[in-house]
């Protein structure tokens, strides 16, 4: 349904810790804020328009801290903080004040970042999405005489857009016209606004039959209105050609052989990426040169007739913001799987036939959906695109009801590392794709990482499954991925305090799910899906949904469980002491406490015994004077959740390379590559680790074995000390000191 940022297609990136699947990318729209601290020294203004002039002028001419010192929320710090730091341009006209009442008032803050570097479709797109948690409405406050800048009030506030009926004439090399209808609600007094590509050319906007003044500046489409149960809009508009089409596919200057109008790209009116108020139903009619094939990411019907091909496309459920991808060298195949209609896009070099795509998606939908009831039902379409814009990449992304993949596809999964199964990934996304609000990707991208573990588990075995939790485990606690993201989450962020499409979400978000089914069992974590799922799209859908589908199949509240994980920083620290006759198990995170249902094994005198105990404090005791003489006590034995592990052992990585100078371990687990010692031709590496699964990679001289190369050698010589990639499996041997536990 929407799109990321372009991922490179490295398979065990995603195995250490970047996840190379793409998904809903709902990702980003401002959320509602808290009114600054009123203890907080916020510089003020003594007239609205002097406070609109100053934020103006701190945003494109000051340093961070003058920025701040008028302006507070986190989220549009960061935006501006960012392009100072880069040196990147900044320009903003004074905000504009959109309405009063007395000692309140709303601004609309329209800035830029990077304006004026082009003026193609991306481009636009890149200014839009840039200061999209910048660029919006404000409160104004008028307090001990002067005004002062509020929190940033949701653009989407008492609006909605309920229908787009969109027309598109395409011409690859050319400017797009677009001419979008759509039945909206205005409900706020300060006008209509929705983020729209900033390149965006506007030669016509009406309301209901009126042409009304507007402004499209800082990504955002403004007019003023009186609130409206129910209006008409229709804007026309040109947006210009791709850039990245026509110089990746351009031949002898003519035009592209293929491109794409992507959903990030923002191309059409819309709230944000997670808004929930702008799942439309929707109809689109395109006009290309008959030469190219197109897909609109939705159903879609086509005819050509004096060399012009003309696609017709039509929600069959809520959506926003389409994809317009097209292709002259595309064989197009349609084939009928169940109750639904699957087609694909893609080039006769294109790694895998259409025939190899259908066999896997039929058996996700037969593995699925008995459980979790249709996705997005009564969806009944399903495409696979090859994109070629999306250069070098594999199957990155989920696009309305296309899953998309680059031009350099070269696995559906990865059983031997990871494990990890991309195109799994993306097809699961069906199920959860329109949950909205905070957290929304934890829905999205956290449920379609669990669902391939069920995939693997069903493909490859228990095990493989097993080893999907311990990858995200190790990367959620865990170190720096091969493009250099650093790792580790624990203690640095939250899922709610991530409103875009962070990895936490894969990591964390992927454990709630796991976690859920293992407390609730799996007939009522599968009712509480099902319920879920089948409201997806029609209102609210967000977390608080979920919690609430969930404990009416529990018949219980399942609230205190969930919230902890979505909004702590830190994960569960347990442990279980031996205290004369009895066990004493403790949390001890720094903020609240979980609710969590525990096994705890007991190394007895007569043998290993399992308890239960059910904490929700910070501490509860276990009677073992029944058990005999306890030695130790190890929490989650099953490794059930997603806690801190306080019990490893030492851990040694060997590799034979004679011929090499320089030596460097690489993992998900670690922060930073580990200089190898030389004993001869072996290279070792040592250190005490958790217990859990854990992967590693060599650098030998400064260069890290190419994705498949080590995939090989990890699947001809798993453990061999010639491999340059394998798995080490640490066992609960001793109690670790404090440093190493995660």
């Amino acid at each position: 349904m929407h799109r990321r940022i372009r991922l490179t297609p490295l398979v065990i990136w995603f195995v250490l810790g970047v996840p190379i699947i793409g998904a809903p990318v709902r990702t980003v729209a401002p959320q509602s804020l808290s009114t600054p601290d009123s203890s907080r020294a916020i510089a003020g203004a003594p007239t609205l328009d002097s406070l609109a002039r100053l934020l103006a002028e701190r945003f494109t001419t000051g340093a961070a801290a003058a920025f701040d010192s008028v302006y507070t929320d986190p989220l549009g710090r960061r935006v501006m903080h960012a392009a100072a730091e880069r040196k990147t341009q900044r320009v903003s006209e004074p905000a504009r004040v959109v309405w009063t009442r007395g000692n309140t008032a709303v601004l609309l803050f329209t800035p830029t970042v990077g304006g004026g570097q082009g003026r193609g479709l991306s481009s636009g797109g890149d200014e839009t999405n840039t200061v999209r948690r910048l660029s919006g409405f404000y409160e104004a406050a008028r307090i001990d005489g002067e005004w002062r800048l509020g929190r940033q009030v949701p653009i989407d506030s008492g609006s909605f857009i309920r229908a787009q009926r969109i027309h598109v004439a395409l011409d690859p090399g050319h400017d797009t016209h677009i001419v979008d209808t759509l039945d909206i609600a205005i409900g706020a007094p300060s006008g209509f606004a929705a983020r729209l590509n900033n390149h965006a050319q506007i030669t016509r906007l009406s309301l209901d039959g009126r042409d009304v003044p507007h402004q499209l500046a800082g990504g955002v489409l403004w007019f003023a209105s009186t609130a409206r149960p129910r209006a008409r809009l229709v804007i026309e508009y040109a947006i210009a050609e791709d850039e990245r089409a026509s110089t990746d596919s351009t031949a002898a200057n003519g035009p592209p052989a293929y491109g794409a109008l992507e959903n990030t790209d923002g191309w059409l009116p819309f709230f944000g990426y997670d808004s929930g108020n702008d799942f439309a139903q929707i109809t689109v009619t395109v006009t290309i040169p008959a030469a190219y094939r197109l897909t609109t990411s939705i159903p879609q019907t086509e005819h050509v007739a004096n060399g012009i091909r003309t696609v017709r496309g039509e929600s069959i459920h809520p959506q926003f913001i389409l994809s317009l991808i097209y292709d002259k060298d595309w064989r197009v195949t349609t084939t009928t799987i169940g109750n639904f209609r699957f087609e694909s896009f893609i080039t006769p070099t294109f790694h895998f036939t259409h025939d190899s795509l259908a066999s896997i998606i039929t058996r996700e939908y037969r593995l699925l959906t008995p459980r979790f009831g249709d996705p997005q039902p009564p969806s009944r379409y399903l495409a696979v695109v090859e994109s070629r814009v999306l250069k070098g990449a594999g199957f990155t992304v989920r696009m309305n009801n296309a899953v998309v993949a680059g031009d350099n596809v070269t696995r559906l999964d990865e059983p031997t590392l990871g494990p990890s199964a991309a195109f799994v990934h993306e097809v699961a996304h069906g199920w959860t794709m329109d949950a909205s609000g905070p957290a929304a990707n934890f829905l999205q991208e956290g449920w379609a990482t669990y669902c391939e573990s069920l995939l693997l588990r069903e493909l490859y075995g228990p095990a493989a499954e097993q080893a999907v939790w311990e990858r995200i485990r190790t990367s959620y606690f865990g170190g720096q991925d091969r493009a250099g993201f650093q790792g580790g989450f624990e203690g640095r962020q939250s899922l709610l305090g991530d409103p875009d499409n962070g990895r936490i979400h894969y990591y964390k978000g992927s454990w709630i799910f796991h976690m859920l089914e293992h407390v609730l069992g799996a007939s009522v974590f599968d009712r509480g899906m099902r319920t879920f799922v089948a409201h997806a799209g029609y209102g609210p859908n967000g977390y608080q949904q979920l919690i609430a589908d969930m404990s009416l199949a529990a018949g219980h509240d399942v609230g205190p469980f969930i919230m902890p994980w979505l909004t702590e920083k830190y994960v569960p620290d347990v442990d279980a002491r031996v205290e004369g006759r009895s066990v004493i198990v403790t949390q001890s995170q720094p903020t609240r406490s979980y609710d969590l249902p525990l096994d705890v094994e007991l190394h007895t005198s007569a043998g290993v015994v399992r308890r239960s105990v059910h904490i929700t404090g910070r501490a509860d005791t276990i009677d073992v004077s029944a058990s005999g003489t306890v030695s130790d006590a190890r929490v989650d034995p099953d490794h059930h959740f997603l806690v801190r592990r306080h019990w490893g052992d030492s851990a040694r990585f060997v590799l034979r390379a004679p011929e090499a100078k320089k030596v460097e371990l690489t993992g998900n687990f670690l922060a930073q590559p580990l200089a190898a010692t030389r004993d001869g031709d072996l290279w070792t590496v040592s250190l005490f680790l958790p217990e859990g699964r854990y992967v590693y990679i060599w650098r030998v001289d400064g260069t890290t074995t190419p994705d498949e190369l080590a995939l090989r050698d990890a699947e001809r010589m798993p453990g061999n000390v010639e491999a340059r990639a394998g798995v080490l499996v640490v066992r609960p041997v001793r109690r670790l000191p404090e440093h190493d536990q995660h």
